[in-house]
């Protein structure tokens, strides 16, 4: 099927919108039916959608990191009453720390540079000078 150009502006800016929203890009386009890949690339080719492209994956990495931060303060069922007796939900806290740590580790991959884990290299370098010294063969 051809799509008329503005067809595909309609199509890209629907894909967009979805990926800010969090959704990644090749389950939006597997989803789209016969509109391609290839026609995909050729769009983010033109600057200004590649600009609002490289935007729109910028706001899902912030809803990632908002999920981050909402995941992990929420509470709720943490704490699970069972016949008048409080205990604590250490599936719900697991499967939250699992949510947490997936989504990192999604974000450190995404941006490497704004949300991996800063790594530095410290080079110490004794270096003693000797002057005056001569050597006799």
């Amino acid at each position: 099927m051809a799509y008329s150009q503005k067809e595909k502006d309609k199509i890209f800016n629907k894909v967009c919108e979805r990926i800010a929203q969090g959704e990644a890009l090749i389950k939006i386009l597997d989803g789209e039916g016969t509109f391609s890949r290839t026609i995909w690339f050729e769009l983010i080719k033109d600057k200004d959608k590649n600009n609002n492209y490289a935007r729109a994956c910028e706001i899902r990495q912030d809803r990632i990191f908002n999920d981050i931060l909402t995941i992990s303060d929420s509470q709720q069922n943490d704490i699970v009453d069972k016949d008048g007796v409080k205990t604590v939900n250490h599936n719900v806290i697991n499967r939250n720390r699992l949510q947490v740590d997936s989504r990192k580790w999604i974000l450190s991959k995404m941006d490497p540079k704004k949300y991996g884990d800063k790594q530095t290299i410290e080079q110490n370098i004794n270096e003693r000078v000797i002057t005056g010294i001569t050597f006799d063969e």
